[in-house]
């Protein structure tokens, strides 16, 4: 049997119940998850690659058309859209036996490539692009992951852009706790905001650039750096906040909010 390799292939066995085969039983075929095959539908623009086993001459890989079909030279039109890969099979299988072409024909379909079925992942992720919607009821956390996406406390905002227009913005936190999780459409839009940040130095045990929490407090930035240094001073805290155009240089008390891209300076003892 033809084979045709895909990094990105559904695989679906369809055979004829209750009718002997003309030929030896084939042997045996990849395992499948038929929950995962069942749950996409075929589209235009889906590329799918039909075999027939061993029967070579009839292997065909096809774009499904906009109106939904797709043209064997053994059966003719088929449709195809709005089926999933093993209904499409089965079709197939169906006029190769009333053409009496084969008394039992073992069908194989696969999307070769998705098309019809995708959302886009914009902004703050590793890996920003097409991705298809392969099987059934995936979520935003899911392709996000599938884009490199790090989401943490105070990890941004997700927004969710509709085919018609509509659009959601859903905080990271929300989604990692699965309260805000939702299954795609195909078409979505995904776009990813880096979440607000500020930078803390000076007399703290590991300065640097830590993403800002909700409600995070001076005191708290701290506490995220290691705490202070054996020569640190609480008390002997300098900000510097954007604040429009100019820069403000302020001193700041432990319970005072932190604000985004605050530069915090710690400063020392003076004894």
């Amino acid at each position: 049997m033809k084979r045709v390799a895909c990094a990105l292939a559904l695989f679906v066995s369809v055979v004829s119940p209750g009718v002997q085969a003309q030929t030896a039983m084939p042997g045996p075929i990849p395992a499948v998850s038929r929950t995962d095959a069942a749950a996409y539908l075929v589209g235009a623009g889906d590329v799918l690659a039909v075999t027939v086993y061993r029967a070579p001459d009839y292997n065909s890989v096809v774009e499904v058309a906009e109106d939904g079909t797709i043209v064997l030279n053994a059966v003719g039109r088929v449709q195809a859209s709005g089926m999933t890969p093993a209904q499409v099979g089965n079709e197939i299988m169906r006029r190769l036996q009333s053409g009496g072409i084969f008394r039992d024909p073992v069908v194989n379909v696969m999307v070769q490539t998705y098309r019809s079925r995708t959302v886009s992942v914009l902004g703050a992720v590793g890996k920003p692009g097409e991705y298809p919607l392969d099987r059934g009821g995936l979520t935003i956390t899911e392709i996000l992951a599938r884009a490199g996406a790090t989401l943490g406390v105070g990890g941004g905002t997700v927004r969710v852009v509709r085919r018609d227009g509509t659009q959601q913005d859903l905080p990271a936190d929300q989604l990692l706790a699965g309260a805000a999780n939702q299954m795609l459409q195909p078409h979505d839009t995904l776009i990813v905001t880096e979440s607000a940040t500020f930078y803390i130095s000076g007399e703290v045990q590991r300065p640097g650039n830590f993403p800002l929490e909700p409600g995070l407090t001076m005191e708290r930035a701290i506490a995220l750096a290691g705490g202070i240094t054996q020569r640190g001073a609480r008390s002997r805290l300098k900000v510097t906040r954007h604040e429009g155009a100019a820069d403000a240089i302020i001193r700041a008390k432990l319970q005072d909010p932190v604000k985004p891209r605050d530069l915090i300076l710690v400063g020392a003892r003076l004894f």
